[in-house]
């Protein structure tokens, strides 16, 4: 008898977790590629960051920071979430940049992160 309770709640659990896991996945937004790499050095000043999701989101912030300033970009903030974003990247030069960006998942959870590179036109192709 106590057998049958155990695995009528075994059960019982293993549905919850079918029934969850699609929520599940679709929690864990997050980017999947960049263009610049993270932690990249590149030798030329790139015309524009590309970011690619793991699902559609919305992106409300991207900042592109040099040492001590921020750079200018064509970015304004999405109101269609979409998985892939380019943005435009007037007036770059070399230095050390970190990209600061903010999206909106498929679950309404907003995601933070951000990801650097080097602009060095002395690296070696």
């Amino acid at each position: 008898m106590k057998l049958i309770k155990i695995l009528k709640l075994f059960q019982s659990f293993a549905c919850l977790l079918i029934l969850a896991t699609p929520v599940l996945v679709s929690a864990h937004t997050a980017l999947k590629e960049s263009t610049p790499d993270d932690e990249a050095t590149i030798k030329a000043a790139p015309g524009h960051i590309d970011l690619v999701f793991n699902g559609p989101v919305k992106l409300v912030k991207l900042e592109l920071m040099g040492v001590g300033h921020e750079m200018p970009t064509n970015f304004e903030a999405q109101t269609d979430a979409i998985a892939t974003y380019r943005i435009e990247t007037p007036g770059m030069h070399p230095g050390q940049f970190t990209v600061n960006w903010a999206a909106i998942g498929a679950d309404g959870h907003t995601i933070t992160n951000s990801f650097s590179f080097l602009v060095d036109p002395d690296v070696a192709e």
